[in-house]
């Protein structure tokens, strides 16, 4: 038996050093740095077709894929009801850095009902959709909503 333990011991002792060897290393987020949120929101309501326009700017365009805007009904973003869709439709090659969206279908989607003459503010923000040889679909960090920055915006539906 003593022959036994003799021999486990080190093995044990190899394997929790093993096992235990990155515990001291601290996070590394160096893969993400080659994400950027996209800036520059603007969103405008068009009344006559009662649909919501939505632009942006990215300043570097390598390996991103789609946009992935996102809607939500409070300036406190992931505080209120939100909703969020791809640009991009079946078929489509071109890389969009827009997406029109019509009113109703926003209140549809965030569960809202409001009545025809109702007025509501929607607040939006955009993500970048990466896929390349590092990323396969990843949304990278979206555009920061901020109430004095030019990053993220809002639009007052007045019917």
């Amino acid at each position: 038996m003593k022959r036994i333990s003799v021999f486990l011991a080190p093995i044990f002792i190899l394997s929790a050093l093993y096992g235990c060897s990155k515990d001291h290393d601290s996070p590394s987020f160096s893969a993400y740095e080659k994400t950027a949120e996209p800036t520059d929101v603007v969103a405008t309501y068009d009344k006559a077709k009662d649909a919501i326009n939505v632009t942006w700017t990215m300043a570097n365009i390598d390996g991103i894929d789609d946009y992935l805007v996102a809607w939500s009904d409070s300036n406190l973003f992931d505080a209120g009801k939100k909703y969020n869709q791809y640009v991009k439709k079946a078929g489509d090659t071109d890389l969009k850095a827009e997406l029109s969206l019509d009113a109703t279908y926003l209140l549809e989607k965030m569960d809202l009902t409001y009545a025809d003459k109702d007025s509501f503010i929607v607040y939006f923000t955009v993500s970048a959709v990466y896929n390349n040889e590092e990323f396969t679909y990843f949304v990278g960090p979206r555009a920061v909503v901020e109430r004095t920055g030019t990053f993220a915006d809002s639009a007052l539906v007045l019917r």
